[in-house]
């Protein structure tokens, strides 16, 4: 299946995904992530006006192309970094356990199918509702602060690759 798919930088390779507002949403932070390394942006079947065919109907579905991709590239090491609907593609890459992705980044993830536990229509809930299912503890309480991420092993990238934002 051929997959649109946006090159740029060197180096270290990161897989970014974009969620439901398409590949521009993302632009932005693919250039400046290119500073760091290779960043491959593919386009979702179906956005940008890109072909969407049957056999990408899921978000796991797109997950297999998308390890496929990185095997006709010969790709290591990679790391994956999904916002919102590509955060799920990127969860899904992660199940699918390929020795060629090194590291997951969700970013304000959508997603997974959990049996028993219904996804909720984010829009028919109030923001105090929202803010109550944004995060969730170990310790099995929702709550309005994240958990400080514990993770094996950290992308490649020193410091934050924007600008910083603080005054003087």
């Amino acid at each position: 299946m051929p997959i649109t798919t946006t090159d740029a930088g060197h180096g270290h390779p990161f897989l970014l995904l974009h969620g439901g507002g398409g590949p521009l949403s993302v632009a932005g932070f693919a250039a400046l992530l290119a500073g760091h390394g290779r960043v491959l942006t593919p386009t979702h079947p179906g956005f940008a006006g890109t072909a969407r065919p049957a056999e990408t109907d899921s978000p796991a579905a797109v997950a297999t192309a998308y390890v496929e991709l990185l095997e006709a590239l010969d790709l290591t090491d990679v790391c994956v970094v999904g916002n919102s609907l590509g955060g799920w593609v990127a969860a899904e890459i992660t199940l699918l356990g390929s020795p060629r992705v090194s590291a997951v980044v969700l970013v304000d993830a959508v997603g997974i199918d959990v049996p028993g536990h219904p996804v909720p229509d984010l829009f028919s809930l109030t923001p105090a509702e929202v803010a109550q299912r944004s995060w969730f503890d170990r310790r099995g309480r929702s709550t309005r602060r994240p958990s400080r991420p514990r993770s094996r092993r950290r992308c490649p990238v020193t410091g934050p690759p924007w600008p910083s934002t603080a005054g003087p």
